[in-house]
């Protein structure tokens, strides 16, 4: 949930009265008259122009107080706060001081670069429009060139990117029917918020279409309802029983507990009702007020048609606010004085400038609000569709391969929303294709934390020429081809590397810098390489970066431009669905391993809706998932390698299975664009000592790490294999807490037995119970939450921990699809619950169903006395990390070995792209 906060900075409006204010605007320095500057009350419609003597005078129905704001084309604005307190007429000087910036030499480029680019369309979201709001499309800067960017590291805090202006921004709203000009004070995007801040003028469009006044008229009047001001000018006025908004405050006490999705559930426990009456307001004095807040607030909007991702029974926008100093001040019109005292989140803290009214608008209740209900309600779901696309990026170990060669694989998943990563595909699916879309080599891996590692063994016996590498998940055959990854795949003759044309090595370097700092000393049988990599941004800063690392002999590995850089990939973050898409999403996402089957039952009595009971081996996986009114049944989620022999079966109640299930293909999506391909041609290589890249062990990789010694670890203390939990309870909470007590700090819900997040678009059953390192199978949720409450004494154990999220829980397979509590007693389980060891598997149908692809690991750990024979890949790392901006790793490397081509390609952890390519001689 992203704050934002408020986006103008306003001035205080008390008693209303016929106000004049006059003067002159003048050169800084000389004096001279600036004939036909623009002079405006900020934030509003009122404005004029000086005269041809730089005179002006505007005459109005102003406010106590006003921000004046004086701009002349090539000045600096100046902007004066005027009182009219005891004085209807008060007279202003402004001197513009001459923008000296703008005499600053201006490069003209036939294309802005892809930073700007990236950082404009990352601007027009936080200052214009959502992207799934239904304005931006009527919204448009007109001069965005006048727009640049710095990427600002201040010594504390996090790193920001400002963008400034040197003229106004001049914005064309067609949604609200105004041209406004914005001088654009401040502008910062982190990647928790932002905020901005300038002065505004407002113009109304003018239109002889009486259709188009009304519309305008209309989006006006639904901006100002939904908007902070009128919630502001509500509780200034103790509206009870407003039609547009329902508040409550949220309950302080109860925030560490994981609130669930169901408003009836959360209704007096999480939030309370709150009353306008019982929200204490104080006026100040001086034509202003002081709103006290008790807590969080929870607005619901009433009346508004918009889909929300809090409440599974709510449908109208929910939004927050929040006072860091417990109050925030207003204006008798509700105009909020101080935008930093005030945190906004929810649909609130969606206003931005397409949303903008002038303080000057007449509210006219009696008009009608359906159009926009309907029209918001479509966007916002074509919105979520398109936020649930992924794309896949990869790059190989070498640019190009020779028959039985090892390729290995790395690359990232792109999300077009980065927030729902851990919630979709976890399996990808690789192909290596003819020209004529023929597959001759597939393979499968599992996609962790949107990380990829994988390899391709190549067959022997595989022609030499040109193929196509694609890699896509399940959940891409939704989505437009576009969405697959594809990219050349050469596979050289014997003696030939290829070589590109000059007109194809064009590339483009990004504005992060990696820097090498390499060390060679000699042993017995190899030579040791000290490698650092220092990844810094154009100020010289340490950047924390996720890459792809290879580093090959460049005397025997020619590199080749790349065709399908992650540069290129994330354009896509960039591409909306296209109009024709058609929203029917028939695949499903992929947890692991899946089953797609149909139930066929014995006789019609038996129906079609079925539990279907899946097991992999003597009960090393299991899980149960429901058949379709069409017998059709869906399971993901299983994990392992190679192939294995899967169990299926209708099970009823007393255990026995029942009718029939077919397995059914998940197939391969068909391919239909021309494979891609390199421009190159054969060139003989004029060594005969050339090596290949096979699988076996050849150097020695080691991690710069400071060795340690310690004791052998116990399963226990390496939580039976199964990794870090998510939460833990230990000794010291167990001897004083009651169960239900742990359960509430482990964040699982009693009256659900569930944990509080779930996959995507999946219902989960109850989540495994694991004692002492022994997995208790088919507990139903009551049965669960029997034995948690009734049989376990907490005093007794030595911890409870539980793997509840979606990376932590996947190593479970279908039997954690909806988490897993392990328990460790002190003595062993002295209970003895009747646990299953055995699986029963009478009356199952047994299918083999291959698993991921099994492949050769980069060779790590080679006998270190043996000499080390030259390869083309002496290092490779999918999964490289940077520490404080730094990578180190040392390396064992054959003699012979002089010139090391390395190549970094992935992205900074605020999303900039990071590729470079190093040589190294020695």
């Amino acid at each position: 949930m992203r704050a934002l906060y408020f986006i103008f900075f306003f001035f205080a409006f008390g008693s209303i009265s016929a106000q004049t204010v006059s003067g002159v605007v003048q050169e800084k320095g000389s004096g001279l008259p600036l004939p036909f500057a623009n002079i405006f009350v900020n934030n509003t419609t009122q404005g004029i122009a000086t005269d041809g003597e730089g005179k002006f005078s505007l005459s109005g129905d102003f406010p106590a107080q006003i921000e004046l704001v004086a701009s002349f084309v090539g000045y600096v604005t100046q902007v004066r706060t005027i009182s009219f307190e005891n004085n209807n007429e008060v007279k202003v000087i402004f001197e513009l001081a001459f923008n000296e910036s703008n005499l600053s030499e201006v490069e003209l480029k036939a294309k802005r670069d892809k930073s700007w680019e990236r950082n404009f369309r990352k601007f027009e979201s936080v200052f214009l429009a959502l992207p799934d709001d239904p304005y931006k499309s009527q919204i448009e800067i007109l001069n965005p060139w006048v727009i640049e960017y710095d990427k600002i590291n201040p010594d504390k805090g996090a790193n920001y990117i400002r963008a400034y202006a040197k003229e106004p921004l001049l914005i064309k709203n067609e949604a609200l029917g105004y041209e406004i000009e914005y001088h654009l004070q401040d502008f910062r995007m982190l990647r928790t918020g932002s905020s901005f801040s300038g002065q505004v003028f407002f113009r109304s469009l003018n239109s002889s279409d009486s259709k188009e006044q009304f519309r305008w008229e209309q989006a006006r009047q639904s901006s100002y309802i939904s908007s902070l001001r009128h919630l502001n000018q509500s509780i200034l006025l103790n509206v009870s029983n407003s039609v547009y908004f329902e508040m409550f405050r949220v309950v302080s006490g109860q925030l560490d507990r994981r609130r669930t999705n169901v408003f009836n559930l959360e209704l007096n426990e999480t939030i309370i009702p709150l009353e306008n009456s019982s929200i204490l307001r104080r006026p100040l004095g001086d034509k202003t007020f002081r709103i006290f807040l008790p807590d969080k607030i929870e607005i619901h909007h009433l009346g508004k048609k918009w889909g929300n991702d809090y409440y599974k029974d709510i449908f109208n926008p929910i939004s927050w606010i929040e006072a860091p100093d417990g109050y925030y001040d207003i204006d008798r019109n509700g105009v909020l004085i101080d935008p930093t005292k005030l945190i906004l989140s929810g649909y609130l803290a969606r206003e931005r400038v397409a949303r903008a009214l002038p303080l000057d608008f007449e509210v006219k209740p009696t008009l009608a609000l359906s159009h926009e209900k309907s029209q918001i309600s479509n966007s916002k779901a074509e919105f979520q569709i398109n936020k649930l696309r992924e794309k896949v990026w990869l790059t190989t170990s070498k640019p190009y391969f020779y028959p039985g060669e090892t390729a290995w694989i790395g690359g990232r998943v792109l999300y077009q929303d980065p927030f729902l990563a851990d919630s979709l595909s976890r399996v990808l699916y690789v192909d290596i294709l003819k020209a004529n879309n023929e597959i001759v080599q597939s393979a499968t891996f599992p996609i962790l934390q949107g990380k990829i590692s994988g390899a391709l063994v190549l067959a022997q016996d595989l022609s030499p020429g040109d193929y196509g590498l694609r890699a896509y998940t399940h959940w891409n055959r939704n989505f437009p081809e576009s969405d697959q990854f594809i990219a050349p795949f050469i596979v050289m003759e014997a003696g030939f590397i290829p070589e590109l044309t000059e007109a194809a090595k064009e590339s483009f370097p990004g504005n992060i810098k990696v820097k090498s700092d390499a060390e060679l000393s000699d042993s017995l049988n190899f030579r040791m390489m000290d490698l650092q990599l220092t990844f810094m941004d154009e100020f010289d800063n340490p950047i924390a970066a996720e890459f792809v690392l290879s580093i090959s002999d460049a005397d025997q590995v020619t590199e080749l431009t790349e065709e399908s850089s992650l540069e290129q990939a994330t354009e896509w973050l960039d591409e909306d669905l296209p109009e024709t898409f058609q929203n029917r999403l028939s695949y499903s996402v992929e947890y692991g391993i899946s089953l797609k089957g149909k139930f066929i039952p014995d006789n019609q009595r038996q129906g079609l809706i079925q539990p279907i009971t899946i097991v992999r081996g003597d009960l090393e996986d299991y899980g149960q998932v429901m058949t379709d009114s069409s017998g059709y049944f869906w399971a993901t989620g299983l994990s392992y390698q190679d192939t294995a022999q899967i169990a299926v079966a209708a099970v009823n109640q007393k255990l026995k299975p029942f009718g029939s299930v077919e397995l059914e293909s998940l197939g391969k999506p068909e391919l239909g664009v021309d494979l891609p391909k390199l421009t190159y041609q054969k060139v003989p290589i004029l060594s005969k000592d050339y090596f290949l890249d096979t699988s076996g062990d050849y150097m020695l990789l080691e991690e710069f790490v400071k060795e340690e010694t310690r004791e052998r670890e116990t399963m226990a203390e390496r939580n039976y294999g199964y990794g870090a939990p998510t939460q833990e309870v230990g000794p010291k909470e167990l001897e004083k807490l009651t169960m239900p007590e742990i359960l509430g700090l482990l964040r699982f819900n009693t009256n659900t037995a569930k944990f509080g997040n779930y996959n995507f678009g999946e219902k989960v059953g109850a989540p495994l119970l694991i004692l002492d390192g022994s997995p208790r199978p088919y507990m139903e949720k009551g049965e669960l939450l029997d034995f948690l409450l009734n049989s376990i004494e907490p005093s007794q154990l030595l911890s409870i921990k539980v793997y509840s999220d979606n990376i932590s829980k996947a190593v479970f397979g279908m039997a954690g699809y909806a988490g897993v509590i392990m328990i460790e007693t002190k003595k062993g389980f002295r209970i003895n619950p009747e646990i299953q060891t055995k699986f029963n598997s009478e009356g199952f149908q047994f299918f083999t169903v291959p698993g991921f692809t099994a492949f050769p690991e980069f060779s790590k750990a080679p006998s270190s006395d043996r000499y080390l024979t030259k390869k083309p890949t002496i290092y490779w790392d999918p999964l490289a990390e940077t520490t404080d901006g730094v990578y180190k790793v040392k390396i064992k490397v054959p003699y012979g070995v002089e010139r090391f081509s390395i190549k970094v390609e992935g992205r900074s952890l605020d999303g900039e792209v990071i590729f470079e390519m190093i040589e190294i001689n020695k």
